[in-house]
């Protein structure tokens, strides 16, 4: 089987979601902020193979996914600052985090439901 998902696009989610993690632990959020670092490490080890198993980013971008779904929303989390100002600031970094996040998400799932010619 062609390795469609290049190592590159894991390696910035890895990235993203280390940055979600630094957002979410500047904000207040320890327990988030360890899940997101958590699936840093993932797939940060996932790229360390050669030839990554398909299955197991499958099951990384699921968990990420089902994060933000349900009543337990991420999306609708809010992070604590005590200078108003800077909480703004977070928050608005926290919402761009997460966009950035689905977007390499949808760019991954796309190589991986590509057809192989």
């Amino acid at each position: 089987m062609i390795q469609k998902v290049e190592k590159w696009r894991v390696q910035e989610l890895g990235q993203a979601l280390n940055q979600l993690a630094l957002l979410l632990r500047r904000g207040e959020n320890t327990e988030w902020a360890n899940v997101f670092s958590h699936f840093g490490h993932e797939a940060q080890n996932i790229t360390t193979h050669e030839n990554f198993d398909l299955d197991v980013l499958k099951r990384l971008a699921q968990n990420i996914v089902n994060c933000f779904d349900g009543i337990s929303s991420l999306r609708k989390l809010v992070l604590n600052h005590e200078n108003p100002r800077q909480m703004e600031t977070l928050n608005q970094k926290f919402r761009e985090a997460i966009q950035l996040l689905f977007e390499i998400l949808a760019s991954i799932e796309e190589k991986w439901t590509e057809p192989i010619n």
